[in-house]
């Protein structure tokens, strides 16, 4: 083998140890169709009241996150087939910031867990029977933040795939926390004249949310492709014997 043959060889395995270490192709463009699937069904009109064989559509909605992990990795082995044992060199600038994603999702679940628990303790909060239409059964509200959170960071190998997951389970969130509140919190709260200021707000951030995630959701598909264009011409460099 010559020197330019080595020099190749390289560099295919080089790439190829980098892609199986922190790429994911097409499931980076399944998590982005997914976070656009869930914002558009979230606009959906009578979106919190909408039932699915006898149950409510959240309660389906809400475990997406934990499917996509579970055709992740399903995709990989499938489609990424194996070409050999390779392990990619250490890159402390990168996973450095793969795990400020996942340190800062697992912060924010801890975060929510906490002010249950707070809330219980301190009575804020009490366990009751479902009475109104948007209360689901209450069990599943406190299981799924444990859920999202024993998922890491095991699961989860690059930038890219810790990018999907935060905006999946981000999602799933903004819809558990008002149930969470409906199911445990005052049968009847006080109602208010108005949100005045601080409704506008959160109305104009709620929209922008909404943009940054079809819009998020929109690149990683492209993305994803991208990777799994790269990956399919690594598959061509390989060098082919003549028999």
């Amino acid at each position: 083998m010559t020197t330019p043959d080595l020099k190749t060889l390289e560099t295919l395995t080089r790439d190829y140890a980098t892609f199986q270490a922190r790429k994911s192709g097409l499931a980076t463009a399944l998590g982005g169709l997914l976070a656009v699937v869930l914002v558009v069904a979230a606009l959906s009109p009578n979106f919190m009241g909408i039932h699915v064989l006898n149950r409510l559509l959240v309660e389906f909605l809400v475990w997406v996150p934990l499917l996509w992990l579970v055709a992740k990795s399903i995709i990989g082995p499938l489609v990424y087939r194996g070409l050999g044992p390779v392990r990619a060199l250490t890159d402390v600038a990168y996973e450095r910031r793969r795990w400020r994603w996942i340190l800062g999702l697992a912060l924010f679940l801890l975060a929510v867990l906490l002010a249950a628990l707070y809330a219980f303790a301190s009575g804020r909060l009490v366990a009751h029977p479902p009475q109104a239409a948007l209360q689901p059964t209450p069990m599943w509200i406190l299981v799924m933040p444990f859920l999202y959170l024993l998922a890491m960071p095991w699961a989860i190998r690059g930038i890219e795939e810790a990018r999907a997951y935060v905006v999946l389970v981000g999602q799933c969130m903004l819809w558990l926390i008002p149930f969470f509140i409906f199911s445990f919190g005052p049968p009847a709260p006080p109602l208010k004249q108005g949100w005045g200021l601080f409704g506008d707000v959160l109305g104009v951030g709620i929209l922008v949310l909404i943009y940054v995630v079809l819009i998020w959701g929109a690149l990683a598909m492209v993305r994803g492709w991208k990777e799994h264009r790269e990956y399919l011409a690594i598959l061509r460099r390989i060098p082919v014997e003549e028999g």
